[in-house]
């Protein structure tokens, strides 16, 4: 990847700061934590303090918007690799 614009990006920042709270929802998103986050495979998102169920919204979110991110960074590398 461009070291540059891989460096610019902080892809939980990024995430964290576009999600909020959801009604019926847990306040804290295991997106917003500073610890380790994963991806559970009955589509939980969770961190060392909780998760979320696979059907909050804003999991789905920042499943969308990661890969939006990758998109973008792949674009970039491939634009300036010779």
């Amino acid at each position: 990847m461009n070291g540059a614009y891989a460096s610019t990006v902080n892809l939980q920042t990024t995430l964290s700061a576009s999600v909020s709270a959801s009604d019926g929802y847990p306040a804290h998103h295991p997106i917003q934590c500073k610890t380790v986050i994963v991806l559970e495979e009955d589509g939980r998102m969770a961190c060392e303090h909780g998760y979320v169920p696979a059907d909050d919204p804003r999991t789905q979110a920042c499943i969308d918007q990661s890969v939006a991110i990758l998109l973008i960074e792949l674009a970039v590398e491939k634009e300036t690799t010779p």
